[in-house]
């Protein structure tokens, strides 16, 4: 179905804006890490802790904001490689994201857990940036894509026994 013009506007000033909280907040205070939410009227607007689903969802908003013609390629490699560059020095289980960190010291969050589901959503996330990344022929960034997917052991999380994946691993508790 084909939209009027008056639904596209709309829908690309909903996108702008959304593209505008992820530009105003992936910067180097944050160490390229997006802020888990923002609460209007609220003294403290944005908390100070970070997913490893909002990091994927991060990448998907460089790309999109790219599609839309909100920023330049230049501009969204730059990104891409500053967000890919924090999560390359951020301390993982068996290559997984842990489920929270500081985005401010980069420090994992108590308790230490790894989601499965959260994991899953991260990597998805990573095969997205890295069709982009061959799309635009980026060799440097899709080295560094490949290198977080590789090192991302699932078998860690898989129970042989049920067949099924568990929900996640507590590093705190060992379990």
């Amino acid at each position: 179905e084909t939209l009027s013009n008056e639904n596209k506007q709309y829908l690309l000033s909903i996108a702008k804006s959304t593209w505008a909280f992820f530009e105003t907040y992936l910067n180097e205070k944050n160490n390229y890490l997006i802020t888990d939410n923002y609460q209007e009227g609220r003294k403290q607007k944005t908390v100070s802790r970070t997913s490893s689903t909002n990091i994927g969802l991060s990448l998907l908003a460089v790309i999109s904001s790219y599609d839309l013609g909100f920023i330049t390629l230049e501009k969204t490699i730059e990104l891409l490689k500053k967000i890919l560059d924090t999560i390359i020095s951020l301390e993982k289980w068996n290559g997984h994201l842990y489920n929270w960190y500081n985005i401010y010291t980069l420090e994992v969050l108590k308790p230490e857990v790894v989601s499965t589901v959260d994991s899953g959503n991260f990597v998805g996330c990573l095969y997205v940036a890295k069709q982009f990344a061959q799309k635009i022929e980026d060799t440097e960034l899709l080295k560094r894509i490949d290198k977080i997917i590789e090192n991302t052991d699932f078998s860690k999380l898989y129970e042989d026994k049920l067949g099924l994946f568990s929900i996640g691993y507590n590093c705190s508790e060992n379990k």
